[in-house]
């Protein structure tokens, strides 16, 4: 099978995981309305989906030990076209939490399988691309924000969105699955390579806490912007999604630049430099009025946050101390942790007190990744 077909293959199950995830993210103003829900009603609702993968991490390990990571990706999205459609039938809190519970399952056993998929490819070229398959999954946050968008301006009730989506994801099995790569066999490891997600060492956990806060940052941008744009903005023609939008379109920039940006500048000083746009961009978005200034704001965030997971990811899988795939097996869980967790933080935030005054929450982040790149990360690449 050829490189590009694989590659093609593995791309579109990221491009269907962004999709997936922003087609739900922009109807929860509509969920948040529907049922009645305050603020901190709807971040305990929002903890079903974190529920739901971290539940799922050990499955989707094993799944995929046992089964091949090219199986497990169609069974995830085959979980998706079920599910999806399900969480629109939602009458209540109760339900809600439980639709969110399994799209949580599907999305993170599809993250773990897809990114394994990645690693396998990168075997094979020789070279470090997970950044652009990050790209390719902010192009579909992109478009299913977009979609989100032209649903909710067009009056198109989210039953009929989901419906729709869950349908492309059908129509697009045939499209990736022939492509995908069967997995290695594992081969045995040296005494002196440590094989446990219980002894990362310190520069993992260092680089697992600033994948943290970012994802962290991400996750809570993607819940809650569109709810902060539609209670702070109210006389413009633009729909309520044009923040998460500017925001999803940065990571895609941002990503696609990513691999470039980390052959020539040292990782260290771009995670530095990441923080500090998560920061200054929400700073901008809260403090000023004017639209395009908060549309602004997003975009600096989303450059921030766009290539701090993928340059992560490549670090844990080229050091030596521990092996590649339990590294970054373990960086990736943590910091998944942060993107589920985020917007259940804000939530309950939000109710204390204000949407306003809990998104500096990532103002706070952002720095603080920033400082601990300064001050922990060495000077060369390991």
């Amino acid at each position: 099978m050829s490189i590009s077909k694989s590659r093609l293959g593995i791309g579109i199950l990221f491009l269907l995981c962004g999709l997936n995830f922003a087609t739900w993210a922009t109807r929860i103003p509509d969920f948040k309305r529907l049922l009645q829900l305050s603020d901190a009603s709807l971040g305990t609702v929002l903890m079903g989906l974190p529920i739901g993968s971290l539940i799922s991490l050990p499955i989707a390990g094993w799944l995929i030990a046992k089964y091949n990571s090219k199986i497990i990706s169609l069974i995830a999205v085959c979980m998706y076209i079920i599910i999806i459609p399900l969480i629109g039938y939602s009458s209540s809190a109760l339900e809600l939490f439980g639709g969110l519970f399994l799209f949580g399952m599907s999305g993170d056993i599809l993250n773990i399988a897809m990114n394994t998929q990645v690693i396998a490819l990168e075997k094979k070229m020789s070279k470090i691309i997970m950044s652009s398959f990050h790209a390719i999954f902010s192009v579909g946050l992109m478009l299913g924000a977009f979609l989100g968008g032209l649903f909710v301006t067009f009056e198109i009730g989210f039953k009929e969105h989901f419906y729709g989506i869950a349908l492309l994801n059908l129509m697009m099995i045939p499209s990736f699955y022939y492509f995908l790569l069967p997995d290695e066999t594992p081969v045995a490891k040296s005494d002196d390579t440590k094989s446990s997600l219980f002894n990362l060492g310190s520069y993992l956990i260092i680089l697992a806490f600033i994948a943290f806060c970012g994802m962290l940052c991400e996750g809570a941008m993607a819940d809650w912007i569109s709810l902060y744009f539609a209670e702070t903005i109210t006389n413009s023609s633009f729909p309520n999604t044009i923040g998460f939008t500017s925001f999803a379109a940065a990571m895609v920039i941002g990503r696609l630049a990513g691999d470039y940006l980390s052959n020539r500048f040292k990782v260290k000083h771009i995670l530095i430099i990441n923080g500090i746009f998560v920061a200054l961009g929400m700073i901008l978005t809260l403090s000023l009025s004017q639209l395009e200034f908060k549309v602004l704001g997003c975009f600096i965030i989303g450059l921030g946050i766009s290539t701090i997971v993928p340059l992560i990811y490549s670090q844990a899988g080229t050091q030596s101390k521990i092996l590649p795939s339990i590294a970054i097996a373990g960086v990736s869980t943590i910091a998944y942790i942060g993107f589920l967790l985020g917007p259940v933080l804000i939530g309950y935030l939000a109710d204390l007190i204000s949407l306003q005054y809990a998104l500096v929450l990532l103002i706070i982040l952002g720095l603080t990744a920033s400082s601990i790149a300064t001050i922990f990360l060495p000077n060369s690449d390991k």
